[in-house]
């Protein structure tokens, strides 16, 4: 006689049931349920293939129904016929899902998926962090036998780098895997959540630079070096514009506006996500066309031929520390040098901060819509730029009285 969904719920283990000797009521065909001692109750397909009797554990009751049970006797059967033993059919089913499930096989996926859209230096910046510290520690290991802790040892190993932030974002990179995971039904929990939060905060260093007093060695000394041409004049250009040296790197011919004498650079360039606007002095631009003369990439203006890319973060520095600047200033040191010196010669705090494109949330960063105060950015540019050109001719004292003095009314 069938059995029936009522009737199943009511089973219990007998007096008899022990747990090598389950409790076994038939459906019929072949199909039963065994009811152990524990309580539990499991579909079993007895079945005969190669003149041997068989039995194969097909599911759980109640999370594989009656009628799903019916269902799947009726496919091993079906199996049978066509001459496939349904446990080796399981097996090649069970290594099949096991591949799916491989942490690395999923994360590769999700990568796939980000190329698509995410800036090509982020995106690579991004995965070859996880070739790096993640697919090592956890990408062999099936999906949902990682653990909080494998997760959050990686985080460690990152963060005792002094990669603090670093190790922040690869967690949360892990995070999001596992949340592509559970959309695509491969997981059904993510232990990456809120462990971000058990790595030490970024201890705030400041980036080495010069004062405005010894500006003008250090401009001799750009000018003086022997090193690759294009370094040289990329110093130079951080010089005019104090951006960050990969905003640098990155800048591209076709961001240039040259009737404006503007560099637009757009949003998923930036550190903040947004578009920034640098206005570019008569100096600055006449790099340009230095840089334009000598044909090296008709896409990157800062193109080493060497490697057939932009240049690494790297050259620059290394031409600094070449100079014995190591230590003394970096890259980012511009930044500061600028910041510290327009402020000092009241020059408009909302505006050296739009200029520098910080990306603090505050009221200004918020305000924040690429073009505002623009006017009075160009003409301060404009004069940042003189300011460099005295100081490198030895006029820093003229410069600072003629030139700075009651520049903090707004004009734009």
């Amino acid at each position: 006689m069938s059995l029936t969904d009522s009737q199943i719920k009511r089973l219990k283990p007998s007096d008899t049931c022990t747990p090598s000797r389950p409790d076994k009521y038939s459906d019929g065909n072949n199909l039963r349920l065994w009811v152990r001692s524990t309580g539990s109750k499991v579909w079993v397909c007895d079945y005969k293939y190669a003149d041997k009797r068989q039995s194969l554990t097909i599911g759980k009751y109640p999370a594989m129904s009656l009628q799903n049970a019916r269902q799947r006797n009726i496919e091993i059967k079906c199996l049978i016929a066509d001459g496939v033993n349904p446990k080796d059919h399981k097996k090649e089913q069970q290594a099949s899902q096991d591949g799916l499930n491989i942490f690395d096989n999923i994360a590769q996926s999700w990568y796939a998926e980000r190329k698509t859209y995410l800036a090509e230096n982020t995106f690579s910046r991004n995965y070859s962090a996880y070739m790096r510290d993640v697919k090592p520690s956890i990408g062999h290991k099936n999906i949902n036998d990682i653990t909080p802790p494998d997760v959050l040892a990686i985080g460690k190993a990152v963060e005792s780098r002094g990669a603090n932030e670093m190790a922040k974002r690869t967690i949360r990179e892990v995070g999001q895997i596992f949340k592509h995971a559970i959309r695509n039904g491969l997981a059904t929990h993510n232990p990456a959540t809120d462990l971000a939060e058990a790595i030490k905060p970024h201890k705030t260093i400041n980036h080495h630079r010069i004062t405005s007093q010894q500006l003008p060695k250090l401009l001799t000394d750009i000018n003086a070096y022997q090193g690759d041409v294009l370094v040289k004049l990329g110093l130079w250009f951080l010089c005019y514009t104090f951006v960050r040296t990969n905003e640098l790197r990155f800048m591209e011919w076709s961001e240039i506006d040259y009737k404006h004498g503007l560099w637009r650079i757009p949003a998923d360039k930036m550190k903040a996500k947004r578009l920034h606007i640098v206005p570019l002095a008569p100096q600055a631009m006449a790099i340009l066309e230095q840089i334009k003369e000598l044909g090296f990439s008709d896409q990157y203006v800062f193109f080493n031929t060497s490697t057939r890319k932009p240049y690494s973060q790297s050259a620059f520095i290394n031409a600094l520390w070449n100079m014995g600047y190591k230590g003394k200033m970096t890259g980012h040191g511009f930044r500061g040098l600028a910041s510290t010196t327009l402020h000092e010669k009241e020059f408009m705090h909302e505006a050296i901060e739009l200029q520098l494109a910080h990306d603090r949330e505050n009221k200004i960063s918020a305000a924040y819509n690429g073009a505002q105060h623009l006017p009075y950015r160009i003409d301060m540019m404009h004069q940042w730029a003189k300011f460099i050109d005295d100081a490198y001719a030895g006029k820093l004292d003229n410069v600072i009285r003629a030139d700075f003095k009651g520049q903090k009314q707004k004009l734009g």
